[in-house]
């Protein structure tokens, strides 16, 4: 029996309660993943064991804590209405972004450190290539926290979701053709393009080709002698965001560049809604630092390569972006308005 790469599909669920692995069902099944891939790895103490026994056979080794990489991507699409939660956003979720209503305006996601242990069961199975009714083989993950970084690599491209996350690995299982996952009511709104978009970024207006939001998440795992992985579950055990993009070089009295690093000058940096018919996202960041000014070229002609360090919004009182009420919010993605 083989087994199908082509065929190979991930579902997800949050975790009531972190670490404790959730049943997953065809309502599970809701996203449309692209490029799953599953990396298991069994500590082991000592690869190159061997005990002084008079010849050069060597030792067993003794295997111990047992976790899991899962990564994937998403092409980005909104939910359909500007209060619409689009479904892979559980996805990020649990990559420390918590969900934010503007009542009947709008839905954002901001990093917030009470999702620093905001975990996800997630389940691939490797469905076998022959038969009418192939059985499949499922590798569970539990307790898993990720990070992501979002963008797009060129004009017209669509936004995607890049995420990484890590696990304990619960169990790798045989799974009958009857309770393989059947894709149930994936979102079929069409991806966000970098199309009819505006880029401001520390007050001035720009032209980029691609950007990329990188959540800089570090994760973690909370040990736990008694649970057999020796985890108990991952979180967010740092944040460092981290912004950028492609800017073509303008005129020093335009925009100075060289004054902007040696300055510290911060400011806001708003990527404007990306959609070809209305405005479905916005990303903002309401404080930033530039970090690099390398110098390169595109189509030609010379651009920056900038990168930015995303800051925290302020404290009470004195809100970087007043429409933020969170001081320690270094951006928000937000589909439609606050108000």
């Amino acid at each position: 029996m083989s087994y199908s790469l082509n065929t190979r599909i991930l579902i997800g669920k949050l975790e009531g309660t972190s670490g404790t692995m959730e049943t997953l069902t065809s309502t599970d099944f809701d996203v449309r993943i692209r490029n799953p891939e599953f990396s298991p790895n069994i500590e082991l103490d000592d690869e190159a064991s061997k005990y002084a026994n008079g010849n050069h056979s060597e030792d067993e080794v003794i295997t111990g804590a047992q976790s899991a990489q899962v990564t994937f991507s998403v092409r980005m699409g909104w939910g359909g209405t500007n209060t619409t939660e689009p479904d892979y956003w559980k996805f990020l979720n649990a990559c420390g972004l918590k969900t934010i209503t503007y009542g009947s305006a709008g839905i954002a996601l901001q990093p917030l450190r009470e999702y620093d242990c905001k975990t996800i069961t997630l389940h691939i199975y490797d469905i076998a290539t022959c038969g009418a009714s192939p059985a499949a083989v499922c590798y569970q993950i539990a307790g898993a926290v990720g990070t992501a970084t979002i963008g797009c690599d060129g004009i017209g491209k669509p936004w995607v979701a890049n995420m990484t996350f890590t696990g304990k690995l619960v169990d790798i299982v045989d799974v009958a053709n009857a309770s393989i996952p059947t894709l149930l009511g994936p979102d079929t709104t069409h991806p966000e393009k970098f199309l009819s978009t505006t880029a401001t970024i520390l007050g001035k207006t720009e032209k980029i080709s691609k950007f990329q939001l990188d959540l800089g998440n570090e994760v973690s795992p909370l040990i736990d002698q008694s649970q057999t992985t020796g985890y108990d579950f991952y979180q967010i055990t740092k944040r460092s965001p981290r912004f950028s993009c492609d800017p073509i070089m303008q005129s020093v009295a335009t925009e100075d560049i060289l004054g902007n690093m040696t300055s510290g000058l911060t400011g806001a940096i708003t990527t404007g809604a990306i959609s070809l018919a209305s405005n479905h996202f916005t990303l903002v960041a309401p404080k930033a630092q530039q970090i690099q000014m390398n110098l390169a070229n595109r189509e030609g002609i010379v651009n920056w390569d900038a990168n930015y360090k995303l800051l925290g919004n302020g404290y009470t009182g004195a809100y970087a972006d007043a429409g933020i009420t969170g001081g320690e919010v270094t951006f928000e993605l937000r589909i439609g308005a606050r108000a």
